[in-house]
């Protein structure tokens, strides 16, 4: 199941997910979630405020003690590429499952 980042904020839905689901914490950079986000052609975030990147770092660290919780974190600024990132999830997830 994949979530938006945003699911921590409602804590029954969240509890949920983290009491019947094998949960992963994707992390990013806030550059590189702007980055994403940009290149997906959204360009509202920088559009609708000069302060885009401090309010993304503020979400980002406000919810990071809910993210924290999930059974695996994976950084995913540390990869180039999407196959090379979702390979080097799979192992980890495999061996998290197995372990």
């Amino acid at each position: 199941i994949a979530t938006p980042g945003g699911i921590v904020s409602d804590p029954a839905t969240f509890n949920q997910l983290l009491a019947h689901c094998t949960t992963v914490w994707l992390k990013a950079t806030p550059e590189e979630h702007m980055k994403r986000v940009m290149a997906q052609g959204d360009t509202r975030p920088m559009a609708a405020s000069r302060e885009a990147m401090e309010d993304l770092r503020t979400i980002l660290a406000g919810r990071a003690a809910f993210y924290s919780k999930a059974d695996l974190s994976f950084n995913t600024s540390a990869y180039d590429n999407l196959p090379a990132a979702f390979e080097a999830l799979r192992t980890k997830v495999r061996a998290a499952m197995a372990g």
